[in-house]
């Protein structure tokens, strides 16, 4: 399907280039009933930047990875990794790099002594994308590299994406996916096992008919068979020990965009993904199944239909810490066309629902620049990270952006947060602005019911609709062209408001 190999492309290209009481806290150590801290922390380069992975250490430490792709050299490409403490400020950096290739670190590793494992691939040139491999850092508490290993990927072929998990015994499960041109389909995944110091255990090239595609969030199950998503054609596939491929499960045509998971059981998990529907529109989408394989039973969750793309976060979109608590997440109005640099705004969207994914909120981030999410990580006091970049095409002369990462409350809230906070929360939506004959809205889903009023710059009410459900579509067209105020408001505690301009 189009859509779905488009997501690919999208990763493809990115390889191109409230107090609480003293005494309690003392008795409890449980960070789950601490105070819930909020943040917002911009890093700004001037190389265009992207997150890769955020992780948290058990005692609110947050680390982050971030790919520096250089603009004024021909220098080769890094990666940085920082430490924040839980309040979102700034304690260290470290750059981490392989002689003579570029390197993405793709997934960041908190230990229990708090070092970490950084996992990546490499390759020869942005541009080119061969000679690749994967690089295996360990950097102490104190960010000293301390461990490091490379393994080169066979032929010369070019690397697309990495992406691993930890396993149990401490082991690692890596799945990558390298692009052939000899071979169709020309997108051909792999599998690495690796042990806790980093020794390769196993390996398998899949290169047979019907084996294409890339394999992402790899699982052992009963530690007798290996799970994995196989994210360009949309499937769930069973391997044995040996990495032998037994058992493939189709999702169908109508699941798309980057796919990934969490697991809440042993055998069940929720998958995000993207429903495609006519017209070219599109909505995030969440199934819950209760077998690794077996599709039986599942239920699901779709978001709303609009005239605009909402796509999964690229990395990962969605996570649990607490059985009755998901979060999952995208980019409202993704531009298709071009992915990372538009010239159109876009928003975050941060959806939490219960374990049966019935919705208690929905919000919205951005919409002064051009953004699009990578990851979401739940949180360990409730809330939840949301990370991605920023790309500010109304103030910004070249393809540099900028990572946004925001730390939310249990209630998608950045409260607390200075002066200074740069991106807005919001539970309304009111766009394109500029805007001609047409006004749409989109109303967060704990807003069943609401009231638009708009107002001239005198003040004077010129127009005020109910709304019912989460999208509107209003017509302006006896409006003079001008600049109005926009007043959204519910009983259900819904104030949004700010400038709309007709031309």
């Amino acid at each position: 399907m189009a859509d779905n190999l488009s997501a690919i492309v999208i990763i493809t290209n990115l390889m191109k280039p409230h107090i609480v009481v003293l005494a309690f806290l003392l008795l409890s150590h449980i960070s789950f009933f601490a105070q819930e801290t909020t943040f917002e922390y911009i890093f700004r380069s001037e190389d265009d930047t992207f997150l890769n992975d955020i992780s948290e250490s058990s005692t609110n430490q947050v680390y982050a990875s971030i790919y520096l792709n250089k603009l004024q050299t021909d220098s080769l490409n890094n990666s940085i990794i920082i430490h924040l403490n839980s309040f979102g400020s700034k304690i260290k950096q470290a750059l981490l790099s392989v002689a003579n290739k570029d390197f993405i670190a793709d997934n960041i590793f908190v230990n229990s002594d708090n070092s970490l494992d950084i996992i990546g691939g490499f390759s020869q040139s942005i541009n080119q994308s061969r000679n690749a491999g994967v690089a295996l850092f360990r950097l102490d508490s104190s960010f000293i590299q301390n461990a490091y290993n490379t393994y080169n990927f066979p032929y010369n072929r070019r690397l697309v994406i990495v992406r691993t998990t930890k396993q149990p015994d401490g082991g690692y499960l890596m799945g990558a996916g390298l692009i052939y041109d000899d071979i169709a389909p020309p997108y051909r995944p792999v599998i690495y096992k690796f042990s806790p110091d980093f020794d390769s255990l196993n390996a398998k090239y899949f290169l047979g008919a019907g084996e294409g595609g890339y394999l992402t969030t790899l699982r052992e199950i009963d530690t007798n068979f290996i799970w994995g998503l196989n994210l360009l054609f949309r499937r769930s596939q069973l391997f044995d020990k040996e990495l032998n491929l037994l058992e493939t499960q189709k999702w169908g045509n109508s699941i798309g965009g980057n796919l990934s998971c969490v697991w809440d059981t042993d055998t069940s998990f929720y998958l995000l993904g993207q429903r495609a529907f006519s017209q070219n529109k599109y909505a995030l989408g969440v199934w819950r199944q209760y077998d690794p394989m077996d599709t039986t039973g599942s239920n699901y969750y779709t978001g709303r239909i609009s005239d605009t793309v909402d796509f999964p976060a690229l990395w990962k979109g969605i996570d649990m810490k607490h059985q009755d608590t998901l979060f999952f997440g995208g980019t409202r109005n993704l531009s298709m066309s071009n992915p990372y640099f538009a010239n159109q705004p876009s928003w975050f969207i941060i959806v939490q629902t219960d374990s049966a994914l019935n919705v208690r909120w929905e919000r919205f981030y951005g919409g002064d620049a051009y953004y699009v999410m990578t990851n979401v990580l739940a949180s360990r006091d409730g809330g939840c990270f949301v990370g991605g970049v920023r790309y500010d095409y109304q103030n910004n002369t070249e393809q540099q952006r900028d990572v946004v990462l925001l730390k939310l409350n249990s209630e998608g809230l950045l409260v607390g947060v200075n002066n200074q906070q740069s991106i807005r929360m919001h539970e309304a939506i009111v766009f394109p602005n500029p805007g001609k004959d047409v006004m749409h809205l989109r109303i967060a889903a704990q807003h069943p019911f609401s009231v638009l009023t708009l107002y001239d710059l005198g003040g004077r009410q010129v127009l005020q609709q109910s709304i019912n459900g989460q999208e509107a579509v209003i017509r302006t067209t006896g409006l003079a062209p001008g600049t109005y105020i926009y007043e959204l408001s519910a009983p259900t505690g819904l104030y949004e408001t700010g400038k709309w301009v007709k031309r």
